[in-house]
């Protein structure tokens, strides 16, 4: 499998991947803070793509700013109505962290992810919550049976 080499073309396929994945869910390229959402969005929950940067480009002869690792942080908005319990945005969060996870195992064609660290708003803005999903693309890993 070809790797998408430009990084503009990778988020793309992210999006257009997840989008895919995640049809319950809004799915934007944009960081936007949460009350620049369109009403109704936060009860769906939105995953906002956006790039980290790259780093550790191939040294190989010819690979010059190649098969790097591209950081990619996928920043989440939700809210819960006001009259649920804390617990309620928590568990709202760790659902949509399942639901990424998921999407992480089935892959994007031209790449291969592996995930860095995945965090929550741990209860602290009920009713409005915030997960934040650090993961890197890479060149397509291949398995040999």
């Amino acid at each position: 499998m070809q790797w998408i080499e430009r990084i503009d073309d990778r988020a793309a396929a992210i999006v257009a991947s997840l989008t895919a994945a995640l049809p319950a869910r809004i799915i934007k390229r944009s960081l936007l803070p949460f009350d620049q959402h369109a009403p109704g969005e936060l009860d769906a929950g939105v995953v906002m793509v956006v790039s980290d940067g790259e780093s550790q480009y191939s040294q190989n002869l010819g690979m010059t700013a190649k098969s790097g690792k591209h950081a990619i942080l996928l920043i989440c908005h939700l809210q819960v109505a006001e009259t649920t319990e804390p617990l309620a945005i928590e568990l709202a969060e760790m659902a949509l962290l399942e639901e990424i996870k998921a999407w992480l195992r089935t892959g994007v064609p031209g790449m291969s992810f592996d995930i860095d660290v995945a965090q929550h708003s741990r209860q602290l803005e009920h009713p409005y919550g915030w997960v934040v999903v650090k993961i890197n693309a890479i060149p397509p890993k291949t398995n040999i049976y």
